[in-house]
C-alpha cells in the first residue's frame, strides 16, 4: 500500500508535464532559391525564449552565429519543401542556408546563400506565432551578396584591382568620369550593399525604408552639385553595364535616391531619434612612439563595431577607393568603405589629412532641413585640402556645411582629424557636433590629459556635456560600449 501511495503523484506530476498530441503545432513551408549555386540547405528551427513576467527575447545575430542552439534542425538535399511537427505552443523562427562546402555550419567563405522567416520584405526574424494556431507556413528565400570579380577588371578612368589580397577601386577624372567607372565596375555590389545592409540590417523594413527614408532624403537633404552631378554618372554606369537593376525588397529598380541612402545612411539618426552604434577610435604620437619604428609619428587606429550585418556584406564588400581627381588644385584620397560610397566618413587625403566619424548623440528637437550629408563634408574636405591643419581651420571648413540648425552634422557625430606630427601643438583632434552646433575637442582638454594622445568613442565630452552628469550624453545614459 506504501509503495503505491508513493508511485501515484509520480504518476500524475508525470502525466502534468508531458502535451498531449493534439497540443503539437507544425511549421512548414518552401525553401526556395534563384540562383546557379547546388548544395544541401540547413534549415534551422529557432524557439524564443520568454521570461516568467512575459518578455520576450527575440532570435539575435549572436544566436544565428552559435550563441544559440536551434530547437530543431532538418536537412534537405535541394531546396524544397519541409515540416517541422510535434512542436510545442510558443514562438519560432526559421533561418535556412545552403551548405556550400557541407560543414553544417553557416559560413562566409564561400558566401552561403541565406533566407529567413520574415513578415515583410527586408524585415528581420520575425517571429512565427505557434501559440494560437496548429499550423503555421513559412517560406524562405535564400539570397546571397555578388563577391567582387576574382580578376582584375577595368574600364576607362576606372579599375578594380586585388593589391595585397585587398580589393581596391581605382577611380580618376571628372566627377562625372570617376562616377561612371565606380558604377559600371560595381553596379552588383552597390545593389547588394543597399539592399542588404541598408535595407536589411539598417531599416529591418522595405516599407520604413520607403514611409520614412525616402521622404527625409528628397527633404531635407542639401545636395552639393558635385555629388549631384557624380551620383547621376554612378547610375548612369550601373545602366550600362549591363546589370539587373531591380531592388527585389522594393520590387522597383535601384534609383539616384537609394544611392543617396548608402551616402548618408548616418543621416538616418537625423531624422529621427536613434541611440549611437559603437565605433571606437585613437590617435597617439610623440612621447608614446618616439621609441618605435615612427620615431614620434603619429599612429591612428578606428573601430567600426556598428556596421555588422547578419550576411556579413560590410566584411565581404568592403573596399579600399583610391581616387585622383583631374579638378584643378584637388587632392588625392584614398576612404575605406564600401560600394556606392561617393564620400568617405573613414579617410585620408595626399597631405595625410585623415578623418574618421563616429555616431554622436544629439539633443531632443524637430528635424531640420538643408543637411549635407557627413560622407560628402569630410570628403570635400579632404580632396580640396586645408592649407594649415590645425582645428580652427578645419572648424571653418567644416562650418561652409552648416544645416538649418546651425549644426553641421545633423545626425550627431564625433570626427577624429589627424596629420602627420612634425612637433606642432594638435597633431589629432575631434570635432564634436549636431544639427545645433558644434566644438573641438584638443588632447588635454578632458581625460585622459596628456598632449600626445586623444581617444573618442560615441559620446560628447565637451559639447553638450554636463560635468555634473558626467555618464550621460545629452541627458542620456551612456552606453557601456561607449564607455
Amino acid at each position: 500500500m506504501k509503495g503505491r501511495l508513493f508511485i501515484i503523484p509520480v504518476i500524475i506530476l508525470f502525466l502534468s508535464c508531458t502535451v498531449s498530441p493534439d497540443q503539437y503545432r507544425t511549421l512548414s513551408g518552401n525553401i526556395q532559391y534563384k540562383g546557379n549555386q547546388k548544395g544541401p540547405v540547413q534549415i534551422r528551427l529557432y524557439k524564443w525564449n520568454v521570461s516568467s513576467q512575459g518578455k520576450v527575447h527575440s532570435l539575435s545575430k549572436r544566436d544565428i552565429y552559435g550563441a544559440k542552439k536551434p530547437f530543431k534542425e532538418i536537412t534537405l538535399n535541394q531546396p524544397s519543401a519541409y515540416e517541422f511537427s510535434q512542436l510545442p505552443s510558443g514562438l519560432y523562427s526559421v533561418l535556412a542556408y545552403m551548405d556550400l562546402d557541407k560543414d553544417l555550419q553557416l559560413d562566409f567563405k564561400p558566401i552561403e546563400p541565406m533566407g529567413w522567416s520574415t513578415s515583410h520584405p527586408g524585415a528581420g526574424y520575425s517571429p512565427v506565432d505557434l501559440s494560437k494556431e496548429d499550423k503555421a507556413n513559412v517560406d524562405c528565400l535564400l539570397r546571397s551578396p555578388t563577391p567582387f570579380p576574382e580578376k582584375d577588371i577595368q574600364t576607362e578612368h576606372g579599375a578594380l584591382r586585388w593589391i595585397n589580397g585587398l580589393p581596391v577601386l581605382q577611380l580618376q577624372g571628372t566627377v562625372e568620369e570617376r562616377g561612371y567607372a565606380h558604377g559600371y565596375l560595381l553596379g552588383r555590389q552597390i545593389i547588394d550593399f543597399f539592399e542588404f545592409y541598408i535595407i536589411e540590417d539598417v531599416w529591418r523594413s522595405a516599407k520604413k525604408y520607403t514611409d520614412i527614408f525616402v521622404p527625409f532624403l528628397e527633404t531635407n537633404l542639401r545636395i552639393p552639385l558635385e555629388l549631384e552631378k557624380e551620383s547621376q554618372a554612378l547610375i548612369q554606369g550601373m545602366k550600362d553595364s549591363g546589370i539587373e537593376m531591380k531592388v527585389e525588397s522594393l520590387k522597383r529598380n535601384f534609383n539616384q535616391t537609394d544611392l543617396l541612402a548608402i551616402n548618408a545612411y548616418i543621416e538616418r539618426r537625423a531624422a529621427f531619434s536613434v541611440s549611437p552604434s559603437s565605433c571606437t577610435q585613437f590617435a597617439f604620437w610623440g612621447d608614446f612612439t618616439q621609441n618605435t619604428k615612427l620615431q614620434g609619428g603619429l599612429v591612428v587606429a578606428r573601430n567600426m563595431d556598428g556596421e555588422c550585418d547578419v550576411r556579413k556584406v560590410t566584411v565581404s564588400h568592403f573596399l579600399l577607393f583610391a581616387v585622383n581627381p583631374s579638378e584643378p588644385g584637388h587632392k588625392r584620397w584614398i576612404s575605406f568603405m564600401w560600394p556606392g560610397f561617393m564620400g568617405t566618413i573613414s579617410g585620408i587625403n595626399e597631405d595625410g589629412l585623415y578623418s574618421m566619424e563616429n555616431a554622436g548623440g544629439t539633443g531632443p528637437g524637430q528635424v531640420v532641413g538643408n543637411i549635407t550629408p557627413c560622407s560628402w563634408i569630410q570628403r570635400d574636405i579632404l580632396e580640396r585640402g586645408v592649407p594649415e591643419m590645425n582645428p580652427s581651420k578645419i572648424l571653418k571648413e567644416m562650418n561652409r556645411f552648416k544645416c538649418d540648425g546651425g549644426g553641421v552634422t545633423a545626425p550627431g557625430s564625433i570626427i577624429l582629424w589627424a596629420f602627420p606630427y612634425q612637433g606642432q601643438e594638435n597633431a589629432a583632434f575631434v570635432y564634436e557636433g549636431d544639427r545645433c552646433g558644434g566644438k573641438m575637442r584638443c588632447p588635454e582638454d578632458v581625460r585622459p590629459v596628456h598632449p600626445h594622445n586623444i581617444m573618442a568613442s560615441n559620446h560628447h565630452k565637451v559639447y553638450g556635456f554636463n560635468p555634473d552628469q558626467a555618464l550621460t550624453s545629452f541627458g542620456r545614459e551612456v552606453s557601456f560600449s561607449s564607455l
